[in-house]
């Protein structure tokens, strides 16, 4: 008989010992370093089987669940998921995601509890040399940009919202918004010709978060320029760049041409919780 109980950091090596799957085992370890007081366990027979956390409570949240391979199809990962929705939605979450890699058991588990599938992700890397010269047009992030970047993100998103066919988005200023960039504005690097911002580009340690270009100044190179800078920052200290793209985004044609290949495909999912 199954068990199911909080977290605590102790088992961190228990629950690292159970996963196989090397992205998802510090996926995991990693939200439940991060948010541990929102972790659960799956006991039986004093082992753990399997383990789920969800980030963070807030409005909307995420979650990443797993149960070891010798423990599947037995109504564990259910049980472990109805515990920790009833834990999302005393703590006034209200809409959750999940994700993972492309699997039809997987997918069927989830939509059987209540999950649409949102659309699908390709996990892309990049490996090489940085043999890119400096490119004078681009700087660091600065306060005054907010709002221009801010616009350009909006509308460079909705855009690939409408050709992948997902639902718009509301994206409202916000001093916390602003607030953060500044602090990451290390990060953030901004493409600026004859005095106006033509895109920018986020990277967060090797990912590149988001890179966006003005819709109206898109086919002039600058996604590339962006690209080509986010990538030589990130390859002075890690071994590989990372980005995730939606399937049916151009811009996947620009990863390719660049370099990158595609490591995973994931499914997303999403649901409204009553």
């Amino acid at each position: 008989m199954c068990t199911i109980i909080p977290y605590t950091p102790d088992k961190k090596k228990e629950v690292r010992m159970l996963i196989e799957d090397p992205f998802v085992r510090e996926d995991l370890l990693g939200c439940l370093e991060e948010f541990p007081d929102c972790g659960l366990l799956a006991i039986e027979k004093d082992a753990i089987v399997g383990a789920a956390v969800f980030t963070g409570k807030n409005d909307v949240t995420s979650f990443t669940l797993y149960v070891g391979t010798c423990f599947r199809k037995r109504g564990i990962g259910t049980k472990l998921l109805h515990e920790l929705e009833k834990n999302m939605r005393s703590s006034a979450v209200k809409e959750v995601y999940c994700d993972f890699q492309e699997d039809p058991d997987h997918s069927s588990f989830i939509e059987k509890n209540g999950y649409p599938l949102q659309f699908r992700s390709s996990l892309m890397t990049f490996q090489g040399t940085d043999t890119a010269l400096p490119d004078h047009r681009i700087r660091l992030y600065e306060d005054q940009d907010y709002e221009t970047v801010h616009d350009i993100l909006h509308r460079a998103f909705q855009k690939m919202r409408k050709q992948v066919g997902l639902p718009l988005q509301d994206a409202p200023k916000s001093r916390e918004e602003a607030k953060k960039y500044l602090e990451n504005r290390t990060s953030i690097f901004i493409l600026e010709e004859e005095s106006i911002i033509k895109g920018c580009i986020f990277l967060d340690g090797h990912e590149i978060d988001k890179l966006a270009v003005a819709p109206e100044e898109e086919g002039k190179g600058y996604g590339k320029a962006l690209l080509t800078a986010g990538v030589k920052r990130i390859l002075k200290e890690q071994s590989e760049a990372v980005l995730w793209v939606v399937q049916g985004n151009p811009a996947e044609k620009l990863y390719k041409g660049f370099g990158f290949q595609r490591k995973r495909l994931h499914c997303f999912y999403k649901k409204i919780l009553s």
